[in-house]
């Protein structure tokens, strides 16, 4: 397995790097800039009967005169060792009886150097933990990343909030948590899922509570680098399995990210990106895949194509559609959409967000009342066409990417729901619900764009319970303006752009919702700087 992988052929890469960028260096000089020896095969300092990293380099790859030429290659293959085995691990001399240990080769003292963990390892040669100055950072990305912080906060969240009183092991056999939050935990001292769960979170009495939290945060993986990269095959697409503690080959990258973002792995799960890009799935909606060739590496991996850009150094392991450059930013989406800019491309994605809240709030409160309206109902046809409504816009919200994955289809989704409500509530059982739209009116707030303030009116023609509130694009409630009965009558309220707390907002766009009653209407509004 090792053989064929990346690990396991390194020679032909560095001689391509020494002949097209180190031409004319003596090898002293190279190792100076850029320690080929100490990432690419470590142990060849062990070579005839030991080498400095200089001697190793000038005699794996050939010179003229001392120096590096436009013509290097490799040679004396025979002994070149690539990553070989005992890169990473230390193997003690009673080996069998006693297991090697994550370490690190240090190719400059000839020592190794022990590891806490496998991130730690990977991070030595992938990121900056051994060389500040390198340009090999994917373990940075990920640090950054949702896949490599603020995962054990997140379980301990949910755990505490619906799972108190139950046991890990209950717990596991209901939701698995560590299966993709943290799949490797296993791996120390042989736990299964449910020790894991038990020896990263608090408990009472062997139980969660609504106090539970994270512990032993240390010791705790995230997502890490060998959950989907095979450390003897890493070129091969992967995934730990930490129920059977194997690996499992994916067939594609979109089975992988399937496995935890889709229902690839757990049928019953309500993670559903990857099923709402593969457009299928909706009740009674057309099957619609919006970009039939693109996978979600294509988006959430960007590597930029510029030398020394960040893009280009995270290999995509931020899996941000938008990567913060020197004074600029780069873009996934202009890969393929060779006109559109980056501030174009957020323009675009803001747009969708928008629309998807504006749609997902009145499904939201249509499906809502259909369901009221049914309550003691035994009409079979309208009870299945509110469980359908009910499924699509449960399914589009499972998304979780605010509208943005497969835009089109989760449209089509929360459209299907609202008219199967809007079927239900205007067939005699609830027919006030589309009449006394009429008895209210949201007018446009102004200024729109504002950047200090804008006052926004309204006007009733009865007494009515009124709800005035403001959300961001992502569907959060920021600021409820009024909440409380009005009499018949015209209204206008001056809102300052902040929240709730008095705190002032990110510029952008922000849905004024004014529901009166039981029906509602939406409006947009922009704050600038």
């Amino acid at each position: 397995m090792w053989a064929t992988s990346q690990h396991g052929n390194t020679q032909n890469a560095v001689a391509s790097e020494l002949s097209t960028e180190s031409a004319g260096k003596t090898p002293a000089e190279v190792i100076a800039d850029e320690n080929c020896i100490a990432c690419h095969a470590p142990t060849a300092v062990a070579a005839n009967g030991g080498m400095t990293e200089a001697r190793a380099l000038g005699n794996f790859f050939s010179t003229t005169n001392g120096v590096f030429t436009d013509s290097t290659q490799v040679t004396d293959t025979a002994n070149w060792p690539n990553v070989a085995c005992v890169a990473c691990h230390n193997v003690t001399a009673t080996h069998p009886t006693s297991m090697p240990a994550l370490a690190i080769f240090n190719s400059f003292s000839g020592q190794y150097v022990s590891m806490s963990n496998s991130t730690e390892l990977c991070g030595q040669c992938h990121g900056n933990l051994r060389f500040a100055g390198t340009d090999h950072l994917t373990m940075n990305a990920w640090k950054g990343s949702k896949h490599g912080h603020g995962g054990q906060a997140d379980v301990a969240s949910e755990l505490s909030e619906e799972n108190a009183g139950r046991t890990p092991a209950e717990v596991t056999a209901d939701e698995n948590c560590i299966a993709c939050h943290a799949p490797t935990s296993v791996m120390n001292n042989s736990l299964t899922e449910a020790d894991a769960l038990g020896n990263f979170f608090t408990t009472e009495n062997g139980k969660f509570t609504s106090s539970t939290a994270p512990q032993d945060t240390s010791n705790f993986p995230e997502v890490a680098c060998v959950t989907c990269h095979n450390p003897h095959k890493p070129g091969e697409t992967s995934f730990f399995n930490s129920t059977t503690k194997k690996y499992e080959a994916m067939s594609s990258s979109q089975e992988l990210c399937g496995q935890c973002h889709g229902n690839l792995r757990f049928p019953g799960t309500d993670h559903l990106s990857y099923n709402i890009e593969e457009g299928t799935g909706g009740k009674g909606v057309a099957d619609l895949k919006t970009m039939p060739n693109t996978k979600c590496v294509d988006c959430h991996m960007h590597v930029g194509t510029v030398d020394g850009s960040n893009s280009a150094m995270y290999r995509g392991h931020t899996w941000k559609i938008f990567v913060k450059e020197d004074g600029s930013e780069s873009s996934s989406c202009t890969v393929c959409h060779a006109t559109m800019t980056a501030s174009i491309a957020h323009d675009s994605i803001n747009l969708w967000k928008a629309n998807f809240v504006v749609s997902d709030s009145i499904a939201n409160i249509k499906v809502a009342a259909a369901d009221s309206s049914l309550k003691g109902s035994s009409d079979s046809s309208k009870i299945h066409m509110l469980q359908e409504a009910q499924f699509n816009l449960a399914y589009a919200e499972s998304d979780e990417s605010g509208g943005v994955h497969n835009h089109k289809y989760t449209t089509s989704l929360l459209n299907d729901a609202i008219k199967k409500a809007d079927d239900i509530l205007t067939t005699g059982i609830n027919d006030n619900f589309a009449s006394n739209v009429k008895d209210f009116k949201l007018y446009p707030n102004f200024p729109n764009p504002f950047n200090n303030s804008t006052l926004i009116s309204y006007q009733i023609s009865k007494k009515s319970f009124v709800n005035l509130t403001v959300y961001n694009i992502s569907g959060q409630q920021v600021a409820i303006l009024v909440n409380e009965n009005n009499a018949a009558g015209k209204y206008s309220i001056r809102w300052n752009g902040r929240d709730g707390q008095g705190h002032y907002l990110t510029p952008g766009i922000y849905l004024c919702i004014l529901k009166v009653n039981a029906s509602y209407t939406i409006q947009k509004m922009l704050l600038v700087k």
